[in-house]
């Protein structure tokens, strides 16, 4: 059994990527995409969502705008092995003691963590959050989601990226043992949607089938 940990700043994508896994193993996509396999859902646990009265999603396929405030959770099972996996995804917004509990306690119990980054904020926020995590494994992984949002020569920036957070968990004493590009939601108009959609799942399978 794998338990993921997903860790990242305030609205980095977490629940999206979250629901966005729960909606491919519903519906059968899970077996589509590069190392696919059937997967059952056993349980899922969104209570730790609150609606920002203020928020405003863009793209109308995409449902309100929340805020998590305990961590979410999803339990899948492999069909071929019988063996189950469990997601958790705390909020980002460290200030708020229940949350920064949320942080500490999936940081510890997570054999797996994967460090969220989006595309549409500045690195340096988000290596904040990173620097308040006291507890971290020696290896991990790391997502780079909402790369739609990426204006301009989109390699270019991805590389830099890239670049600038293995330089920062270098520093750390920490090793990355692989960097994802996602799309975590729906989005309209986005050519490349279907290919990193898909890598949401790609994702996690490849970290809960090869541990």
């Amino acid at each position: 059994m794998v338990n993921i940990g997903l860790l990242g700043d305030v609205s980095a994508g977490k629940t999206s990527i979250l629901r966005l896994f729960v909606k491919y193993l519903n519906k059968g996509d899970i077996e589509k995409v590069a190392g696919g396999k059937k997967c059952n859902v056993l349980k899922t646990d969104f209570s730790g969502e609150a609606t920002v009265p203020t928020g405003n999603k863009e793209d109308s396929l995409n449902e309100k705008e929340t805020k998590t405030i305990h961590p979410n959770r999803v339990v899948f099972r492999e069909a071929d092995s019988g063996k189950a996996h469990t997601i958790f995804a705390p909020g980002g917004d460290r200030k708020r003691a229940v949350v920064k509990m949320g942080i500490i306690t999936i940081s510890r119990i997570a054999t797996q963590i994967i460090a969220v980054f989006t595309c549409d904020r500045e690195l340096k926020t988000q290596f904040d959050f990173f620097n308040d995590v006291r507890f971290f494994p020696d290896k991990i992984y790391v997502c780079i989601n909402k790369i739609d949002l990426l204006e301009g020569d989109r390699e270019q920036k991805l590389e830099e990226m890239k670049k600038a957070i293995t330089d920062f968990f270098t520093t750390r004493k920490i090793k990355i043992n692989d960097i994802y590009l996602t799309c975590g939601e729906t989005i309209d108009n986005f050519i490349d949607i279907e290919k990193y959609n898909n890598r949401v799942a790609e994702m996690i399978l490849q970290i809960t089938t090869t541990h």
